[in-house]
């Protein structure tokens, strides 16, 4: 009836052992006082040990059963207190059944109030150490720091909180003990009118967000604090505006998913960042078919060191795959990501391959030994200005690449290859967007010939990612440069990292093969004005300076061909569309293009990329030096 893997836990732990004591003497008290209510001064007359001894074994199994004793009494919840009141509901059934069946004397009274009493008593010590680690009740540490706290208030910045809910009131509970926080919080404001007057614990809910204005300058607020878990990002845009022309700072607390669940809540405040202003609202992604998906699989991750595979990685790890194996050549970074999965998933079986796509010979040792049921394709060189400079590069490592992990799916079976391809493959202009529509067509041409589902998803930039603008920006700020931009009109469309691997992992959820899945990417977003806002909200004195467009550079770029012809899937916020061949003899071209790398000049390879894409056309660019106030 009790699992004995659990009997072993239970009895191996002191505190688990100190817990159950702790209940029990609870238990027993309960009996006590469950007599002494019902008999007053003859109780002990009128005592029987089956009370106790029934009441206690039924009480004990069903203690178990329901783990009450490997609960941390500090960390109490309401589901902890529901389980309990479970534990004693079934154990007052069972023993009154049980001694009703074995005919029994008995008062029903009696049992209902032990359980009654027994229940309260132990939900008091739970209350009692959940009060401590709160406000530390048993020392003198937190009066001390109280008075500490007053004497310092005059002199802390005066905080705003936008948020009267679990997150707020959890901020203002740990900043009564946490001497790392800097400020004094004055009150809150909240968008619901129903809040307003009344007090989370001991702070005024002041009014609501259309207020700010006027309460910022009734109260002298200084900073703003964010709390709201999942807060829309237009809304953190207008606050940030109307907080600059107020003059505070604005601050923000992660969302839940991205709360460190060993660190005090108040000190993961940060400064609202340009993803905070600048990302997309996240796309509702079907976690159902993803778990179905990726459950007791075995996956290849390529390029798994990188920016999209690494959060690739990270977001299969939560579905119980079979076995995650990730590969790329950046040993540094591989091994890092290891220590992070490892941590986070006790459980995971992870195994990191050191492995150059280029390398046929170590794929075949590689496939041969999991036999993946799912890939995963990420790795490519994706440096526009760089692979201009080095063409034969993005060939041998994006097409060929890219030929060799599909030949090696098809030949050890595997189920479903997802190629993650690029907005820059739509009319490339340069060989870093031509070599990845090359990409697409040769996952296209495998599908047509075998049993593995090929399909290819294709996005814009990531917020964030190695090498994109926003570190590259927030690298020249920190080092009080000026900010290079290529042109003052040029555009692109931006996604977060976590949005484009989860698009990745739906798409392989949701192909059937041969298809081409882009993701409703909003409108692009200009790169001039992300700079100023990047230079606003790091108080910089940065200037912008427009260089000139990079060879093989666009102004705007591309999702689809014709967006008319795209379908909707289930997620309105993805589509499909058929990956065009548009009559290519890929065998042709990649015989020329092979011969061509061994001996590689720039532009012949370029000529042949031409001939290969039809529509891949080099942009004329010119250079040109100004500089721009922000």
């Amino acid at each position: 009836m009790v699992d004995e893997k659990l009997l072993q836990e239970l009895f191996s732990n002191k505190r688990s052992m100190i817990r159950m004591g702790i209940d029990f003497i609870a238990l027993i008290l309960g009996v006590v006082l469950a007599l002494l209510a019902r008999f007053e001064s003859t109780w002990l007359s009128n005592a029987k040990k089956e009370y106790l001894l029934i009441y206690g074994s039924f009480f004990l199994i069903f203690y178990l059963m329901k783990k009450n004793g490997a609960k941390s009494w500090s960390f109490t919840n309401s589901l902890d207190v529901l389980d309990l009141v479970k534990t004693h509901f079934l154990t007052l059934i069972t023993a009154i059944i049980y001694m009703s069946s074995l005919k029994l004397e008995y008062s029903r009274g009696i049992i209902i109030l032990i359980a009654l009493f027994s229940m309260l008593l132990q939900l008091c010590g739970r209350f009692i150490f959940r009060l401590n680690r709160n406000y530390n009740v048993w020392g003198t540490e937190i009066n001390i720091l109280r008075k500490n706290n007053k004497r310092n208030n005059i002199n802390k910045k005066r905080v705003l909180i936008y948020g009267a809910g679990e997150m707020g009131a959890t901020l203002i509970r740990e900043t009564s003990f946490n001497k790392e926080f800097q400020y004094k919080i004055v009150g809150f404001i909240d968008d619901d009118l129903k809040k307003r007057g009344t007090y989370i614990n001991g702070i005024k809910v002041l009014g609501e967000i259309n207020e700010l204005e006027e309460i910022v300058e009734v109260k002298k607020i200084e900073i703003l604090i964010i709390t709201i878990s999942n807060i829309e990002k237009i809304k953190i845009k207008n606050i940030v505006n109307r907080c600059k022309e107020q003059k505070i700072k604005v601050k923000i607390l992660p969302q839940v998913g991205e709360i460190l669940s060993n660190s005090k809540l108040s000190n993961q405040m940060r400064d609202v960042s340009i993803e905070d202003l600048l990302g997309r609202e996240q796309i509702v992604i079907n976690d159902n078919s993803i778990h179905k998906l990726i459950e007791n699989k075995v996956i290849f991750v390529t390029g798994g060191a990188g920016s999209i595979g690494s959060e690739l990685a990270r977001q299969i790890a939560k579905h119980n795959p079979k076995k995650l194996i990730v590969i790329d050549v950046n040993e540094n970074d591989l091994y890092f990501l290891e220590l992070e999965l490892k941590r986070k998933y006790k459980d995971l079986k992870l195994q990191s391959e050191i492995c150059n796509i280029r390398e046929n010979e170590k794929l075949d040792v590689l496939f041969k030994k999991y036999k993946p049921n799912l890939v995963f394709h990420a790795a490519a060189h994706k440096h526009v200005p760089l692979m201009e400079h080095n063409p034969e590069e993005a060939i041998k490592n994006n097409i060929f690449g890219t030929k060799n992990v599909s030949e090696m799916a098809i030949k050890y079976q595997t189920e479903r290859f997802v190629l993650v391809s690029t907005d820059k493959a739509v009319n490339p202009t340069n060989i870093m967007g031509a070599t990845k529509r090359a990409c697409e067509l040769v996952v296209e041409d495998m599908n047509k010939r075998s049993k593995t589902k090929f399909m290819a998803v294709r996005f814009g930039n990531v917020l964030g990612s190695n090498g994109s603008v926003i570190p590259i920006f927030k690298k020249l700020i920190k080092e009080g440069k000026n900010l290079t931009l290529t042109h003052p009109e040029i555009t692109r469309y931006f996604m977060t990292i976590p949005e484009a691997a989860q698009l990745v992992i739906e798409a392989g959820a949701l192909g059937k093969g041969g298809e081409l899945f882009i993701l409703d990417m909003g409108e692009p977003i200009k790169i001039i004005e992300l700079a100023k806002t990047m230079i606003e909200l790091s108080n910089s004195t940065s200037d912008i300076e427009i260089i000139g467009l990079r060879p093989g550079e666009k102004l705007y770029e591309e999702l689809l061909y014709d967006v008319t012809a795209a379908i909707k899937t289930d997620n309105n916020k993805i589509f499909i569309t058929n990956i065009d061949r548009m009559n290519v003899d890929l065998n042709y071209h990649l015989k020329k293009l092979e011969e061509a790398i061994k001996n590689p000049e720039k532009e012949e390879l370029k000529e042949l990329m031409k001939n290969f894409i039809a529509t891949y056309k080099e942009e004329s660019y010119e250079k040109s030096n100004q500089s721009i106030s922000a």
